[in-house]
């Protein structure tokens, strides 16, 4: 619609308010509330009751109006009123006493465990009065008691249909996308990823904007390895909530994993942005930094989120490598130990311990940290690497072989494995 168009609509319809006619007004007010303008509908009545007090038929629109918002108590009000003005309008007051009392019948036997028989008398509200949104929020409420999660989201979408500012039903809807918000993280974190997208995608029937829904689909699209899927969900949630550092932090994850580094320093620092405390932004974006070997930037990133947070211990790690990469043996040290002092569960870390302890011919320690790598990854190529290492430093040859063998398995370590097999097996070939 143009904007001269809206103008001209506008014109019209204060040009109707102002007229003098209160049958044109109601005529106005119905064609208003047949189009959703609740508001223009109420102005429209309520001026042609300005007009005349008794107005009989603005008191029965107003009436067949609230009723149209779920306000039953002030229907039931104008309905009185239009009968105390004129009593030919007796019928519809008789019809809003049967639609209270259906209601307050059908909430009785909610309390009461009788959910069928609630949901049959709100169905009879709806088959006479099928724009009420109450007979279906109390629908949705009675299903969502009886658990009934599908049944739940239906009627409370229907109702919002009815009146899209029915808060009651709003919050029920939310209620309901929540659960299958639920049900999607449970059945994720049990494997199944076709239950938790059906979940997922079943939120977003019922709530297009749910931008959770959208994130955590992101997410699993990306365990998957679909990147292209993963973005496209995940700009969604950018377009409904820009700034929810999660999913920018996600997006730069998606951009490292395809090798994106560019794009994913973009999205961690917009993370960053909105989240100047978000320690696994800086993380990646020091270990992003360092892969590109701007040392400086990686060095002021890693330095910023420790001091944020002294406790995250992957920053320490994130710094330990980058040293390692400068060959800064001792300070990378420094900052490893303080991260295995935070977190001791993480195999890489012992592994880049090993090495370094190495690099320094500190056999005893990397032999130690090499134990802990293969203790809790046995199949960690690096692990197995350092400790033969250590123990060809130590001259243990034998022992050391046998750890490079264990390297070999490793696809990623076969070649320098292989090479110290070499060596040890012909050792001649490797004197200077």
């Amino acid at each position: 619609m143009t904007h001269s168009l809206r103008n001209i609509k506008f014109f019209l319809f204060v040009s109707i308010i102002f007229c003098q006619d209160p049958e044109a007004l109601i005529d106005n007010g119905n064609l208003q509330l047949s189009n959703g303008n609740y508001s223009e509908a109420e102005t429209s009545f309520k001026s042609a009751l300005k007009l005349d007090p008794s107005f009989a038929p603005a008191l029965q629109a107003l009436s067949k109006l609230y009723l149209h918002m779920g306000n039953l108590n002030m229907a039931n009000d104008f309905s009185n009123q239009a009968v105390q003005a004129d009593e030919d309008f007796r019928e519809w007051s008789n019809k809003i006493t049967q639609i209270k009392e259906n209601i307050q019948n059908g909430n009785r036997d909610v309390q009461e465990g009788r959910f069928d028989d609630a949901i049959e008398k709100y169905s009879m509200v709806l088959k006479e009065h099928p724009y009420f949104p109450d007979a279906e929020f109390y629908k949705g409420l009675t299903r969502f008691r009886q658990k009934d999660i599908d049944g739940a989201a239906e009627h409370f979408s229907n109702a919002l249909k009815i009146y899209p500012d029915h808060l009651k039903a709003r919050k029920g809807l939310d209620n309901v996308t929540k659960q299958f918000l639920n049900g999607g993280n449970k059945a994720y974190k049990r494997g199944d990823l076709i239950k938790a997208t059906n979940y997922y995608k079943k939120a977003l029937i019922y709530d297009s904007e749910f931008y959770l829904a959208y994130y955590q689909l992101g997410v699993l699209e990306k365990k998957q390895g679909n990147s292209d899927k993963a973005i496209q969900y995940l700009n969604k949630v950018i377009e409904i909530k820009p700034d929810h550092d999660k999913t920018l932090f996600t997006l730069g994850s998606v951009y490292e994993s395809d090798g994106s580094v560019d794009d994913a320093i973009i999205y961690y620092n917009k993370a960053i942005e909105i989240n100047p405390n978000y320690s696994k932004a800086y993380g990646n974006l020091g270990k992003l930094y360092t892969d590109k070997e701007n040392y400086n930037q990686a060095e002021e990133v890693l330095n910023t989120v420790i001091q944020l947070d002294p406790s995250y211990a992957n920053g320490f790690f994130r710094l330990g490598d980058l040293f390692i990469k400068q060959e800064l043996w001792e300070i990378a040290i420094e900052n490893l130990l303080r991260s295995v002092e935070l977190d001791n569960k993480d195999y890489n870390k012992f592994e880049k311990l090993a090495h370094a302890y190495n690099q320094i011919e500190k056999w005893d320690e990397a032999a130690n940290a090499a134990q802990k790598c293969t203790d809790m990854k046995r199949r960690s190529g690096g692990g197995w690497y350092e400790l033969g290492f250590a123990e060809f430093g130590k001259g243990n040859k034998t022992r050391a072989k046998k750890h490079f063998e264990e390297a070999y398995k490793d696809r990623d370590w076969r070649k320098l494995a292989g090479r110290k097999i070499d060596e040890i097996n012909n050792p001649a070939k490797y004197q200077k």
